[in-house]
C-alpha cells in the first residue's frame, strides 16, 4: 500500500494537555478514514476478479469436456 503525500502519520502527542481518550479517538478517526478510502479500490478489484473467474471457469470446463470427449472416442 502506498502512502500519498497528503497522508501523514498522526503524531503521538499533538498537545501536552491532550488526554489519552482524545488521542485514541483522533487516531481511530484517522485510520477509519484511511480504511473507508480503500473500499472503492477493493470493490473494483473484487469486481475484476469476478469478471475473470466468470470467463475462465467456463472456458476451462469446456476445454476439459473436449479433452474427455476426445479420450472417450
Amino acid at each position: 500500500m502506498r502512502r500519498s503525500e497528503s497522508q501523514h502519520p498522526v503524531p503521538a502527542m499533538q498537545y501536552e494537555g491532550t488526554t489519552f481518550a482524545h488521542h485514541a479517538r483522533a487516531l481511530a478517526l484517522h485510520h477509519g478514514d484511511r480504511i473507508l478510502g480503500e473500499i472503492p479500490t477493493t470493490l473494483r478489484r473484487v469486481g475484476l476478479f469476478m469478471l475473470v473467474m466468470s470467463i475462465t471457469i467456463p472456458a476451462f470446463l469446456a476445454g476439459l469436456l473436449v479433452v474427455l470427449w476426445h479420450f472417450a472416442r
